[in-house]
């Protein structure tokens, strides 16, 4: 295909508000119906058992990713630029996601083999890769369907596979069920989606559809194969040293606590993805640059609400949702719960490296992230079990900030910042401080949630909500007024 560049959307879409709460709403149905279905999976199979799952679920994403899952990002980049090459790249990508599947389900299935899991965990895995296919296809449209703005079809696609996990969910909790009820679930899930999903491809794609050649598409799409594979395997892996070093137990108590921080790090999502069409497109001008600081200043808040309300509740809500089998996780919730504010960070300044196309940063920043985590899991899991995960998984998110600083600030000029950061992080701290010295004196509950109400009250005293919503109107125009942060 030639020209390609010179082909644009005839009609750009700005960032609204209401692309940003759909796409959050988007992910939350899905990461929350997919808490919903660990939390109940995790009680009826027992910690032993379910370490057996979470390490099912660990292999397939990281075949997912290394299959294509990044393609995502990849295409709603392009189709914001224009649609007809949006819609034929989706095409390309799908068959060529599901070429990759086959022999990457293979060698995954293989390497199990080779570390001696038992016959259970390689049916479950082949049974789990055939998710592989559908998810294709999904994610595939949905890549399009973010770019062109039509975030009300996006959200439909997530919902499907959401209350297909929910409802899942229900009839596992009334009626019970083991392992494999629960891989029949999640291949059922994918698989609606897709169906949802083929519908819209049919329904709004283009009649022109502009296609690359296989070099260009293989050149093109490569990285976000390599990136994102690397990126997921250091996020990924230590589920698999856990299993392998510490046992199922331990897998178990780590992976349930993990969930969390996994649908946590989806609210971001919404928020930056909806910016990212805006950011490729132009040239990150003073008005892209602001509403990506008043999105970082918000991102940064809820992380820290988020923090605070864990450590306040973690050791109350666990074992009453759990049961006492898994005590043990609200301790690893309130150690892993801190990566949620480095997360937010790192996805901010990963969609600025993205929309500049700079994604080829992402496979050194993904190299040096996996050492750490890698090195670092096998010298401590063996000492200290689950905790040794814990807390590498926050010094790895350290090691990612402190590159990605380093990338924006070199690619493009100057470092973004999160409106109000400074004045924010100092309330936070002292209120932090405020809830751990008061819990030895008073009820915890009791003065970690006045603590909590204070904070909340705090944000809002300070506009960061309007200063938000003003940041995603059509119209461009100059900044507001200064914030009272």
């Amino acid at each position: 295909m030639t020209e390609v560049g010179a082909q644009t959307n005839p009609a750009p879409i700005d960032p609204k508000i209401s692309h940003a709460v759909l796409l959050t709403s988007a992910q939350l149905s899905r990461g929350l119906a997919r808490l919903l279905f660990v939390v109940v999976v995790a009680r009826v199979l027992g910690p032993e058992r379910f370490g057996v799952y979470a390490l099912l679920l660990a292999m397939v994403e990281m075949l997912a990713v290394a299959s294509g899952s990044g393609y995502i990002d990849y295409l709603t980049r392009e189709a914001a630029k224009d649609e007809r090459l949006g819609w034929g790249l989706a095409a390309q990508l799908t068959w060529l996601r599901a070429a990759y599947a086959i022999p990457f389900t293979g060698a995954g299935l293989g390497i199990l083999w080779l570390c001696g899991y038992p016959r259970l965990v390689l049916i479950g895995t082949a049974c789990m890769s055939l998710t592989l296919i559908p998810r294709s296809l999904s994610e595939g449209v949905q890549g399009v369907l973010r770019g062109t703005g039509r975030q009300v079809e996006f959200f439909i696609v997530e919902l499907s596979f959401a209350l297909t996990l929910a409802t899942s969910a229900g009839i596992l909790l009334v009626r019970g069920g083991g392992l494999a009820a629960a891989v029949i679930t999640e291949v059922a899930a994918v698989g609606i989606a897709a169906v949802v999903a083929l519908a819209f491809a049919l329904r709004f794609r283009t009649k022109q559809r502009l296609r690359l050649e296989g070099s260009q598409l293989l050149k093109a799409s490569a990285i976000f194969n390599i990136y994102t594979f690397v990126s997921n395997l250091y996020d990924r892996l230590d589920i698999i040293l856990l299993s392998k070093l510490a046992g199922d137990y331990a897998t178990g108590v780590y992976s349930l606590a993990y969930r969390p921080i996994a649908t946590f790090q989806l609210l971001p999502y919404g928020v930056l993805n909806s910016l990212l069409p805006a950011l490729a497109r132009g040239n990150f001008a003073q008005a892209e640059k602001e509403r990506l600081e008043k999105a970082m200043g918000l991102l940064l808040s809820m992380a820290f609400a988020i923090v605070l309300a864990t450590m306040v509740f973690a050791d109350v809500l666990v074992p009453l949702i759990l049961g006492t089998r898994f005590a043990e996780s609200s301790a690893a919730l309130k150690i892993l719960i801190w990566a949620v504010v480095l997360r937010y960070l790192n996805y901010a300044l990963n969609t600025r490296l993205l929309a500049g196309g700079h994604e080829t940063v992402f496979v050194v920043t993904s190299l040096v992230c996996l050492a750490v985590n890698v090195i670092g899991n096998l010298i401590f899991i063996p000492m200290f079990s689950w905790r040794a995960a814990a807390v590498l998984t926050i010094v790895t998110e350290f090691a990612l900030l402190a590159q990605n600083v380093y990338w924006v600030r070199r690619a493009v000029g100057s470092l973004p910042k999160p409106l109000g950061w400074a004045r924010i992080s100092l309330v936070f701290a002292v209120l932090l401080v405020a809830t751990l010295a008061g819990a030895r004196m008073v009820s915890p509950i009791g003065i970690g949630s006045a603590c909590l109400v204070l904070f909340l009250i705090y944000l809002y005293s300070t506009g960061m909500v309007g200063e938000f919503a003003a940041a995603w109107r059509m119209e461009r125009r100059p900044a507001l007024g200064s914030s009272k942060l």
